[in-house]
């Protein structure tokens, strides 16, 4: 941190989600300084364009020079999904802490690398689940005790997407599929952190129904936790009329969260919030950003750190891995190396 407790603050990876990140940054008004946004050659006029907006004092092309510059305290990374675990472990043996766009990486082997890394380094890892800081979420969390348990959460979450928007989104290996990958950890993030119990059992089939890409368009997936209770997914870039609706059941009340904003108890809705393209940013990124920062200032385990990242990444690979072999796969997560 700089003299002022003032987080300073470098962008690598000026994509599709960069601006996002970006706004909440420059929304976080005397928490965080942005000293540069970082891109890979190719991406020069992007870079140079996204410095300029957002007030960046530089745009940069080279990452070895993020890695040993003496002005930056924390990296947000937001690069294709196969590159997060060789970054993420290079920004903290640098000395930075680092937010990682999710999902964390693509295999839990990844996952430990980084938590190794981590753990040498005492930096904090934050991954970025946005979808839990929406104010809707976070008040079903905090009334999830009240149904009692076990519960059930069953999440459908539909989007169409026309075509690959870049090029890794066309590898299975780069994006870790592809609707798991990509939207797979915003449905078992938020069904681990609500139930709040171990997941031990998964079971999921997935489908390609279009050949725009080498991964899953569609994915169904069924959870069970170490507390009886159950998740259900359903996943698909093929929903012509987009949808994320979770219906939360337990013993003693329902709830319904819609568009993780909008929540309902019961037949009343106690929390409601405009839907806006999260794309250029909304308040989930924003809250976000200002728990990764006082995480760090505060020197504590964030909110979506690694151990719960760690659980997220073994059900997506168990998913792919119950798709592969047709059967149920038994969950064995052991402990990450560091919880930081």
């Amino acid at each position: 941190m700089s003299d002022n407790n003032i987080m300073r603050v470098a962008l690598v990876g000026p994509g599709r989600i960069a601006t996002a990140h970006l706004e909440a940054i420059a929304a976080s008004k005397g928490e965080a300084q942005l000293v540069a946004v970082a891109g890979l050659p190719q991406e020069r006029e992007r870079t140079e364009e996204l410095a300029l907006r957002y007030g960046a004092q530089r745009a940069v092309h080279d990452f070895d020079e993020i890695l040993s510059a003496d002005d930056i305290d924390g990296i947000v990374l937001t690069v294709p999904n196969h590159l997060h675990s060789e970054l993420a472990v290079a920004i903290l043996d640098s000395g930075k802490h680092v937010l990682v766009e999710k999902p964390l990486a693509n295999t839990v082997a990844e996952v430990d690398e980084i938590a190794a890394a981590a753990a040498a380094s005492g930096k904090t890892v934050m991954v970025g689940q946005c979808r839990r800081f929406f104010a809707g979420a976070q008040e079903a969390k905090q009334r999830m005790q009240t149904l009692n348990g076990p519960v059930s959460v069953v999440h459908n979450l539909g989007v169409y997407v026309e075509d690959a928007a870049v090029g890794w989104w066309k590898s299975a290996a780069q994006a870790g599929g592809l609707a798991v990958g990509l939207n797979g950890p915003h449905v078992i993030d938020t069904m681990v952190w609500l139930i709040g119990s171990q997941p031990i059992r998964v079971y999921a089939q997935t489908r390609r129904l279009r050949d725009r890409w080498e991964g899953e368009d569609e994915a169904v997936l069924l959870v069970e936790f170490a507390d009886g209770s159950l998740g259900t997914g359903y996943l698909s870039l093929n929903t012509r009329i987009p949808v994320n609706d979770r219906l939360i059941n337990g013993p003693d009340g329902s709830m319904r969260l819609t568009d993780d904003r909008n929540l309902w108890v019961g037949e009343d809705l106690v929390v409601s919030e405009q839907v806006v393209p999260y794309i250029n940013g909304d308040s989930a990124f924003e809250q976000q950003f200002i728990e990764f920062v006082t995480a760090v200032r505060e020197k504590r385990t964030p909110q979506s750190g690694l151990a719960e990242a760690r659980t997220v990444v073994a059900v997506m690979q168990a998913v792919h891995d119950s798709q592969s072999s047709g059967v149920p796969v038994e969950l064995d997560l052991g402990t990450p190396s560091v919880n930081k």
